[in-house]
Parts: C-alpha cells; structure tokens; sequence
C-alpha cells in the first residue's frame, strides 16, 4: 500500500494542476472571461463524468491495464494540443476528450484499498489516501500557477502532460490487485449494513441510499469549485496571481490536517453532516479583503474537504457488493466532475456579474442547500423504515 500511496500522489499532482492552468490559459492568454473559463472546465469534466464508469467498468471486467492503456495515448496526444490551439472554441472538444479518457486514480486508489484493507480500518486508510491527495492539491496548482505565470499556459499544459502520462505508465507497471474476494482482509459485505435487504447483482446497487450520496458528493465538489475559482479571481482583483500557491497551500494543508484528524477519529460521521459543515464554512471567505485574510478565511472550509470525501467513499464501500465497486466508484467519480461541471459556470457567471466574493457565495449557498435537503430525506426515510441507518 505504501507504493500505491506514493504512485497516486505523484499521479495527482499534474491532474491538480489542470483547472488552474486551463483557467489560466483562457483569461490571461485568450483574453476570455471566467465564463468562458468556467464552460471549458465544464467541457472537460463532463467527458470525465461520462468516462470515469466507463473506466471503472473496464477495470471490473478487463483488468487494470487493459483499462489504462488508452488513457496513457489519448493524454499523451489531447494535453499538450491544448495549448496549441489558436481559438478558443477549439479547445471545447479537446477538452471533453482528455477529461473522457482521464487515467482514473481515485477509483484505482480506492479499489486498491477496499481490496487490500480490513473494513475496520477501511476509514483510516481513505483519509489518508484523502491527506495525501491535499498534499498533491498543495504542489499541483503552485506549480502549474508557477509555469503558466512566469513562462505561459502553454509550457505548463505540455508538463501536465508528461506527467500524467508517466503516472499511468507507474500503474501499469505496479498494476495493483483491486479486487477483493472471499478471505481476502477487503471482502466487502454485499448487504446493505442499514438493514436487512439483499443488494442484488447487475443494478440492484442502485439504491436509494446510493443515488443520494452521489448527490452529496457532487455538492461538495459544487463548494470546492467554488472556493478554487474565488481564489483566483480575488487574486487577479487583487494582482497577486503570482501568490496563488501561498492560499492554495493553506488551503490544501488544512485539508490535509482535517484528513489526518478523520482518519484517527473513532467513529464515521454522516456525509450529509460533513456537506452542511463544509458549506457553511466556505462562506465566510466572501469577506477577504487581501491575500493574507483569504489565506485564512478559506482553512476552516479547507479543513473539511478531506473529511468530506473520505466520508463518501466510506459509505459507499458499505452499500455496493465488491464485484460492482469499480463501477459505483466510477460513478462517483462522475459525481464529483458533474459537480464540478456545475460548479464551475454558474460561479464563474456569478464572479462575472458581482466579483470574486460570488464565487465562495455560490459555492457555500449550494452545498448547505443541498445537505438540508439531504437530510429531509433522511429524516423521511426514517419515520418510514425507523431500522434504517441514515447517511
């Protein structure tokens, strides 16, 4: 597990860096807008979404490396080509081909884990996986922020590309046993632990329970777009792009501390709890008035992004049989870039029309939203089968 800890956390870093640079590469070298940046990132994470089941189902039945191997020349040839393109309208379909041949590294992680992992300690290692993955958020968009300013977006996307194709050339040598099976410390119980109903094969997985907690995680990355676009567009208004990487390191080690904190914790605490507490905490950030303020405001919603996730991918380990986890994980990867597709132009819209503050407004607003709602249905479903555990 140590090795497929350090492949993911190299693996991560140029995919962090990504949004940065390609929001970059649309306001400072396109002259274009953060709507016209928000509608690309909305482009590549929808061919995420529509690729990450259609990844995870291929690691299910081909293996890891067959599943892979497209991902590696697809990358290699679309994220350089980014940076070449001389309108902007051409770079929408390239876009939504990286994103839908994207080297899955959160479902792969996650498989191993659940694979390798007791259920016991399945929590700990998650978050740890999460505070692993802030420690990549805290490298990626300084250094992607660091080539695109001083050198241009188009050097940084070339980088990205090199580097995620040397990630998923270490996956495939590594090629990690993902999946768990009878004996194995990983085998998952194909109950539902709520109550006593059997999850059945082909889409019996689809739950209730499920659907509702892939809309939790596409809120909490709705909040985490929000914050990630506000930071940058209150430091273009403020002209310190240059210190990009001084928030999103505080960000991100907060992130990272929250993890460390969830993973040692002795007890789950509910998503829905998590998504209210994270959106609450994005709000005060609306109130930064220079860099050093920002850096602070955004660490108490920076100290849940971990737990948040981590929450998420717990709960769904629980729910799923281990023989369809590839794909429900895929799924979730596509609820987190849907979130992320919405999130990012209705933000972007909102800074345009008001300023940065409407970035962390938006974000917050729908996260907190989204978990009392969430949490109404909980309680409905409660009085209707008072034996179910709520999520």
């Amino acid at each position: 597990m140590r090795t497929i800890f350090v492949a993911a956390f190299f693996a991560r870093i140029p995919m962090m860096a990504l949004p940065l640079v390609l929001t970059l590469l649309v306001t400072e070298g396109m002259g274009g807008s953060y709507k016209q940046a928000g509608l690309l990132a909305t482009c590549e994470t929808i061919g995420a979404a529509i690729g990450a089941p259609w990844r995870g189902r291929r690691i299910d039945r081909k293996g890891l490396r067959r599943a892979i191997v497209p991902s590696i020349v697809v990358t290699a040839l679309v994220v350089p080509a980014l940076g070449l393109v001389p309108t902007y309208y051409a770079l929408l379909p390239l876009a939504f081909l990286a994103g839908l041949f994207l080297i899955p590294i959160h479902t792969i992680v996650r498989l191993a884990l659940t694979a390798q992992v007791e259920e016991s300690r399945r929590r700990t290692a998650f978050a740890a996986d999460s505070t692993m993955a802030e420690a990549s958020f805290i490298i990626g968009p300084a250094v992607g922020g660091f080539l695109a300013a001083f050198y241009s977006p188009s050097v940084a996307l070339v980088g990205i590309g090199c580097c995620v194709v040397l990630a998923g050339v270490m996956f495939w040598v590594l090629d990690p046993d993902l999946r768990s099976g009878p004996g194995r410390p990983g085998a998952a119980v194909a109950t539902d632990p709520a109550g006593p109903e059997t999850l059945h094969d082909v889409r019996g997985w689809i739950t209730p329970k499920v659907v509702l907690l892939l809309v939790i995680s596409a809120a909490a990355m709705v909040a985490l777009m929000g914050t990630d676009l506000g930071i940058i567009a209150e430091l273009r208004e403020q002209d310190e792009i240059a210190l990009v990487g001084v928030v999103y390191g505080t960000w991100g080690l907060a992130s990272l501390v929250g993890g460390l904190l969830y993973g040692a914790w002795s007890h789950s605490i509910r998503p829905s709890y998590l998504l209210l507490a994270l959106g609450l905490f994005t709000l005060p950030a609306v109130f930064a008035q220079n860099v050093w303020s920002l850096a602070l405001l955004v660490i108490p919603a920076g100290a849940l992004c971990a737990p948040s996730l981590t929450a998420s991918s717990e709960w769904l380990t629980r729910l799923v049989p281990p023989h369809r986890l590839g794909e429900a994980m895929g799924w979730q990867g596509t609820a987190f870039t849907m979130g992320g597709a919405l999130g990012a132009p209705l933000a972007g819209a909102a800074m345009d029309a008001s300023g940065a503050w409407a970035g962390f407004a938006v974000g917050g607003v729908a996260a907190t939203v989204v978990a009392l709602g969430a949490m109404g249905v909980v309680v409905w479903q409660t009085r209707r089968s008072p034996a179910s555990t709520p999520i």
